[in-house]
């Protein structure tokens, strides 16, 4: 008995997350209430106060959820070729935003339907803890190429790891309001990131003042 309540509370718990995607997205965090939450679950307002304090929470839970999900796809090696892991990096990443499913929706979420807030302020430190996270990993890679001199040791690494991060955010960007790259999509996003790389190697405005 003891285990099927167990098991009931998870299915609960899956509904209200599931549901709560769905209406932050299209509410906005601002805009959606622990009512709306409950109606696109199916379940009583009390179900959702048994397992979370308020919309906050709910959120915070809905993300952990989708970003838990989404890390392992980002682990990369340092091992063989670091510019073809850069590149599987990027791709990868764009991948995680181009396939609908809950972890686009959770980006999307907290980039385009989370206010700047005191009260959103646990859900802005997870999309900085993202960021950092992608960041941390293209500035590994981009270190790994420039020991391996595969890049310039004049590379500038800071202003290059933002370069390509830009790059990859104008790529969610037109996937979320326009219809720049739908379609073909895959083939255009990989002669970008080939782009990319050859700037790194190429460009000497990615390379420090002194040395270029």
């Amino acid at each position: 008995m003891a285990r099927k309540t167990k098991e009931e509370s998870q299915r609960t718990r899956t509904r209200i997350l599931d549901a709560a995607e769905r209406v932050f997205l299209s509410k906005g965090v601002a805009g959606t209430t622990m009512s709306d939450i409950a109606d696109h679950a199916g379940v009583s307002r009390g179900a959702v106060y048994g397992h979370y304090k308020n919309k906050i929470d709910v959120c915070i839970a809905m993300c952990d959820r989708a970003l838990g999900e989404a890390a392992p796809l980002t682990q990369v090696s340092t091992d063989g070729e670091a510019l073809e892991a850069l590149y599987a990096s990027m791709r990868q990443y764009i991948q995680i935003y181009a396939e609908e499913g809950s972890v686009q929706r959770v980006l999307e979420i907290l980039y385009l339907k989370c206010e700047r807030s005191d009260e959103n302020a646990p859900l802005l430190r997870r999309r900085d803890l993202w960021e950092r996270h992608a960041l941390r990993t293209s500035e590994k890679l981009l270190r790994a190429a420039v020991k391996r001199e595969d890049l310039p040791r004049a590379l500038d690494i800071r202003l290059s790891n933002i370069y390509l991060h830009s790059l990859v955010d104008g790529v969610f960007d037109s996937l979320c309001w326009s219809d720049r790259l739908k379609g073909d999509l895959w083939p255009r996003v990989d002669r970008m990131l080939r782009a990319a790389i050859d700037t790194l190697r190429l460009s000497s405005h990615l390379q420090l003042p002194q040395a270029a």
